[in-house]
């Protein structure tokens, strides 16, 4: 429970890991891959409080980064949630974006074990890759293992003077799978018990935009974005997010976006957007997966992209204007003749929007009246509680 209620933190859904099937993470001098991209997680800038660990396909990465985490890592990290990247298939026109990225964040409170077996585990897909033979079809659920023999096969199924570009098996496997939008939803559907409430979907905005828009598609195109809860884009600049919103705004869909880093890179790898770090999303929500729905039923009021919110400058301005916290405190005197009262009490106070709430004598009055006394109010006459006629009971 966040007492303060909810606060700006950056919030980076689309973190890659070095066991992702694709990345570009290196080890250093003095440090190996895995150690290097934990430390570059440790020296993120201080305001990203929440990452999203989204490798393909697989929960390998995010269950080393837990790993780092109970065992004292990370402590600058107030959430790390795991996140599923699938691609779709929905072929692009462009040759650069083939197919359309969609992304499952899940509850932390959800076990991998759950999300594996109850979900990953059951997606499947079938390729025939030659019209003659049934030796080089391929068909299976989706491990490891299934990858790179589909990778195997596809491979093996062309030209031997062509073999030479394709990369590894487990590489090509990926490249070549797709699967449906509906399959995901019913694998999820299936599986209520577990993830009824517990997960969210998101798809990149790069990807769809390269989605053919004419009189055949529209309908299609519109329905993929329409039906996830938000769109993930990693922009250069907040004009080029702003001018990507406002494209969203004008085909009249889904426009609920966050910008990510979709690192591939090193924090230090500054000849690519795409690195550690780079993410300009803030969100006001607690640090926790509800605290990322919440966002949902709020967005305008909840995300601000750019450097900082209006009101850490508004803070740094007139810092006599806003209160850290109370702290209350019976007096070295007091024997406690008339009860306990006031011990080591401290409420944390939130910068903006701040309610007192309780049924009748729990204190709402007290708080009040020790607030105007400590800002020296001069109408002491109007106070309800610090009143020298009180009694006492």
């Amino acid at each position: 429970m966040f007492k303060i209620g909810a606060e700006w933190r950056i919030w980076d859904l689309h973190v890659h890991t070095p066991e992702s099937i694709e990345n570009n993470y290196k080890k250093s001098v003095d440090l190996d891959t895995w150690e290097r991209f934990i430390s570059d997680l440790e020296s993120l800038p201080k305001d990203i409080k929440v990452i999203g660990i989204n490798d393909y396909l697989f929960l390998d990465g995010y269950k080393k980064v837990i790993d780092y985490k109970k065992k004292g890592r990370l402590n600058n990290l107030d959430l790390i949630l795991p996140v599923v990247e699938l691609r779709l298939a929905r072929f692009c026109g462009n040759k650069q974006f083939k197919r359309i990225n969609y992304h499952i964040i899940f509850s932390n409170e959800l076990s991998t074990d759950v999300i594996e077996k109850q979900f990953l585990n059951t997606l499947s897909s079938s390729y025939k890759l030659d019209p003659e033979s049934n030796q080089t079809s391929w068909d299976g659920f989706i491990t490891k293992e299934n990858l790179i023999r589909l990778g195997e096969k596809i491979i093996s199924s062309v030209p031997e003077d062509k073999r030479g570009m394709y990369k590894s098996p487990l590489i090509e496997g990926f490249n070549n799978l797709n699967l449906e939008i509906d399959s995901i939803n019913q694998a999820l559907s299936k599986a209520k018990t577990f993830f009824d409430g517990k997960y969210l979907t998101a798809i990149g905005k790069t990807e769809w935009d390269e989605l053919k828009w004419d009189d055949t598609s529209i309908a299609e195109k519109k329905t993929i974005i329409n039906s996830v809860d938000f769109v993930f884009t990693a922009s250069e600049s907040v004009e080029k997010y702003n001018k990507g919103k406002d494209s969203l705004i004008k085909n009249g869909v889904k426009c609920i976006l966050l910008d990510c880093s979709d690192s591939h890179n090193n924090i230090d790898c500054k000849t690519s957007k795409d690195r550690l770090g780079n993410c300009l999303t803030w969100l006001k929500a607690d640090p926790t997966f509800d605290g990322l729905k919440q966002v949902l039923i709020e967005p305008d009021d909840r995300i601000f992209i750019g450097e900082r919110p209006q009101l850490f400058d508004n803070i740094e301005k007139n810092k006599t204007k806003y209160i850290d916290k109370l702290t209350i405190n019976s007096v070295d005197k007091y024997k406690g003749n008339n009860g306990r009262w006031f011990e080591n009490i401290e409420i944390p106070f939130n910068k903006e929007l701040v309610a007192i709430i309780g049924n009748k004598g729990n204190g709402k009055s007290a708080i009040a009246d020790i607030i105007a006394h400590c800002c020296n109010v001069h109408e002491q006459k109007y106070f309800s509680f610090l009143h020298i006629n009180r009694d006492i009971q």
